[in-house]
């Protein structure tokens, strides 16, 4: 994911009205665990029930798009729902997404939206009591959170912001070596469309603007003092 020069700006926007005391709701997105921890409200599901999620590349269902970088398809060749029963599955129904490698899934927003909250159930396709997480949030390709962490499969994992993320990143690996990041139960929470990156660039000329018609108000107040 590209930075361009645009988004550059935009961060550049950010930073400099963060630091002028201006927030514009900044992103700060919040990792949690457990049921209802990011979403309220469910407006989106995905459960992986359709054979199309074997091989789907990105695989879209519940106004959510599932793609993956570097691992392997069709539940590592599993099938159709084809190792529930093994142990790192834990709190997983039917089937399911699981990747084989070193890469990682992406989790989007489709339709114009973006997420308020996102929730799923982790597991791992070898058994094992822990899973050690890897996490990116982006919104228009800029990174806006990131996180690692340790945590039992059958964990409810959660993200939240409140401005909005479109894109969730996320693998995980048993510590032994092995790559294998598996999830279900995917359950999103939409908001409103994150402004474009050139709205923070002109949110930035207008405040330069504002400051340079306040300085120059000031320097006609003291001209007019020293009359």
């Amino acid at each position: 994911m590209a930075t361009t020069r645009i988004q550059h700006l935009a961060l550049v926007a950010l930073s400099s009205l963060a630091a002028l005391g201006f927030q514009p709701n900044a992103w700060a997105v919040t990792q949690t665990t457990g049921a209802g921890s990011a979403v309220s409200i469910v407006q989106g599901t995905a459960n992986f029930e359709s054979p199309n999620a074997l091989f789907d590349n990105p695989y879209l269902e519940g106004g959510l798009a599932f793609s993956r970088t570097g691992l392997t398809f069709n539940n590592n060749d599993c099938g159709f729902a084809g190792c529930t029963s093994n142990s790192g599955f834990v709190g997983f129904s039917g089937n399911y997404m699981y990747g084989l490698g070193t890469g990682y899934f992406d989790m989007a927003a489709t339709g114009g939206n973006v997420f308020h909250g996102l929730e799923f159930t982790i597991g791992d396709g070898y058994p094992s009591n822990l899973q050690n997480v890897t996490w990116q949030a982006f919104s228009s390709s800029i990174l806006v959170g990131s996180g690692t962490l340790s945590l039992s499969n059958g964990t409810i994992i959660g993200f939240s912001d409140a401005i909005g993320f479109d894109t969730l990143r996320y693998t995980s690996d048993n510590g032994f070596g092995y790559v294998a990041p598996a999830f279900d139960s995917v359950n999103a929470q939409f908001t409103a469309a994150i402004p474009e990156p050139e709205i923070y660039a002109m949110m930035l000329a207008g405040l330069g603007l504002l400051g340079y018609a306040t300085r120059r108000k000031k320097l006609q107040a003291a001209a007019l003092l020293m009359r």
